[in-house]
């Protein structure tokens, strides 16, 4: 193709983009306001929103790269594929109700289940079958194919160790602030017990020894936001504004894409305050994931560390359920110190060498 051609190709797919990761997203939050106003659990919509960036990058590599044989098909249609299935049963979850909103699915004798728990129920089953078809379509897809739309396993040694990185620097995220305050109010043997009590927990070894298992049969969740945030977008924000602006304006990005869950899933009473510390968070924790990207040119090393920061929330926190993240209450003060925090664990990275100017990067898209 010409350059003209290309051009032209590049903002078709990135029309087709904005299309699915926005445009669909937020009018996905005309169901979540009725689902809300109803009571009904909205996870299900939650789960496809997350799978709705990825499925923009293979509608643009579908729709309008048909000529190049080097696109793996199989695995675009995979991503593309599974999102239509989990808007559609988000949709369903909100507007379909056979039965019945409350319980009354009876499965074993007098045990019933709401239907939108039958429906989340279903969605993470299709999660689990279109992760296994995206692991088949990834190994089909060869070698080269891979390596021309980002999915090559590249410098795994290196991608282990940000990922071990990342795991010390989120422990750090989450429990340096309640271990320090404890050591200023001389109550720090009282937070170590505390946390030895979770660790003795059967559930907690239970959790962690499942982590690989889970992130093989859901793999395609966290792909979904990865592939269409690191892979797709970082580099074409990098290439117009540069590596550092890039990455902050990228997560900025990230972080209004995030509206639709902040203002109807993870929080009630206090939106504002939630929305800016989305804002905050995607910032700095994308610069670290911009970084290990950078680094290793492995989208599968920001495919696990997103796994892991979403899943090990309930481990550290003892709840082991992923319902400590709705319904949160977010100070304003606590703004101040996510965004403090944030930048010394996460946001520092951006003074790294692999984010200066002097050393031009080829940035591929």
């Amino acid at each position: 193709m010409t350059t003209e051609e290309n051009k032209s190709v590049d903002k078709k797919r990135l029309f087709a983009f904005i299309a699915i990761a926005y445009g669909v997203s937020f009018l996905m939050m005309i169901p979540m306001y009725i689902g809300k106003t109803k009571g009904l659990d909205l996870t299900q919509i939650v789960n496809a929103q997350m799978c709705s960036p990825a499925a923009g990058v293979a509608l643009g590599y579908l729709l309008f790269m048909k000529g190049e044989r080097k696109v793996p098909r199989f695995f675009m249609s995979v991503l593309l594929i599974n999102y239509i299935v989990q808007l559609l049963l988000g949709i369903a979850s909100v507007f379909y109700m056979p039965f019945g909103a409350e319980d009354v699915i009876t499965l074993a004798g007098d045990v019933t289940y709401p239907m939108t728990q039958i429906y989340n129920t279903m969605g993470e089953s299709f999660l689990m079958l279109f992760s296994v078809l995206l692991w088949i379509s990834y190994f089909v897809a060869g070698r080269e194919r891979r390596k021309f739309v980002g999915i090559s396993n590249r410098r795994p040694v290196r991608g282990i160790f940000l990922v071990a990185v990342f795991v010390v620097l989120y422990v750090i995220r989450m429990l340096g602030p309640e271990f320090l305050e404890a050591a200023l109010m001389k109550t720090l043997p009282q937070t170590i017990g505390s946390y030895l009590e979770i660790a003795k927990n059967p559930l907690f070894f239970l959790s962690i020894i499942s982590l690989p298992v889970n992130y093989l049969l859901v793999a395609i969740a966290f792909l979904g936001e990865e592939y269409g945030w690191r892979y797709y977008l970082q580099p074409i924000m990098q290439k117009k504004f540069g590596l550092k602006l890039g990455v902050i304006l990228l997560g900025v990005v990230w972080g209004l894409w995030h509206i639709p869950v902040d203002t109807m899933f993870y929080t009630e009473d206090s939106v504002p305050q939630m929305i800016i510390g989305q804002i905050i968070t995607c910032v700095f924790i994308g610069i670290f994931f911009g970084f290990a990207y950078l680094k290793t040119e492995n989208i599968w090393v920001c495919v696990i560390m997103h796994f892991l920061n979403n899943n090990l929330i309930p481990i550290l926190t003892g709840t082991f359920t992923a319902d400590v993240l709705t319904n949160q209450h977010v100070p304003w003060f606590y703004l101040i110190e996510i965004f403090v925090l944030d930048f010394v664990v996460f946001g520092v990275f951006i003074f790294n060498k692999v984010y200066r100017r002097k050393k031009e990067r080829k940035v591929v898209v």
